[in-house]
């Protein structure tokens, strides 16, 4: 039987921690867990995972739980939610990649992306902005080596270029319910975070979905957010 770990006790040490660091001080002593914590986010006991669960939805004590999941480099699978609820209640679209990039490593792109995408279509709006944020950390990337004529993925290495087209179901998905929602909702954080990543494309999407596209510009630049009215035309290669 594992032995219990005092997570109370470690949050605290590694919270004085970080506290010094945001306050521009440095810690007395540095936060050096023993190795047994990174192991227990990868294969927690039920009462280990019900503490992290819990820890994950607090804005200060999920930050040793990223922390950890960091040096473990994985997470077990009771925390796949967790980690990613955490990610779409982060507010910050840079410090979400803490809960993000460990389950990227432990279940895979296309499990993330699914749930995330889920969260887009059926969320809550402050939820649907939050997981639109987190999908920037959940992206595939393609692999180039040397000078290519163009980052396209006719140029990418073999390996990047199979694990991109594998997730084609996914980025098609990705691409409709983005449009579809940033046309249909019209939250002002929702459509913020959407807007970066928004195909202006038509030929992108099937026949049916193209009249949404000139729909999704019309609403971008006559928006009264000086944001989404901007990210429009760098999205259109006018800025």
């Amino acid at each position: 039987m594992a032995e219990p770990i005092d997570w109370n006790g470690w949050v605290t040490t590694y919270t004085t921690v970080r506290s010094a660091r945001l306050a521009g001080r440095t810690p007395e002593r540095p936060f050096d867990p023993p190795a047994v914590l990174a192991r227990r986010v990868l294969r927690p006991t039920a009462e280990d995972a019900a503490w992290l669960t819990g820890a994950l939805t607090d804005e200060e004590r999920k930050w040793f739980v990223a922390d950890l999941a960091r040096r473990a480099g994985d997470v077990g699978e009771a925390l796949f939610t967790p980690m990613l609820n955490a990610a779409v209640a982060e507010v910050n679209p840079s410090f979400n990649r803490s809960f993000v990039e460990p389950c990227m490593t432990a279940f895979g792109p296309r499990r993330v992306n699914e749930y995330l995408l889920d969260v887009v279509e059926a969320g809550t709006d402050d939820q649907k902005a939050g997981a639109a944020n987190a999908l920037y950390w959940a992206q595939v990337g393609l692999t180039f080596i040397g000078e290519v004529p163009a980052f396209t993925p006719d140029h990418a290495t073999p390996e990047s270029r199979a694990a991109y087209e594998a997730l084609a179901d996914i980025q098609a998905r990705k691409r409709r319910l983005l449009l579809e929602t940033f046309v249909a909702n019209p939250n002002v954080d929702v459509r913020r975070s959407i807007i970066p990543k928004l195909h202006l494309d038509p030929a992108d999407y099937p026949e049916g979905l193209r009249p949404l596209v000139a729909e999704a510009i019309a609403i971008a630049r006559g928006h009264p957010d000086e944001y989404i009215r901007h990210r429009v035309e760098v999205q259109l290669g006018n800025e």
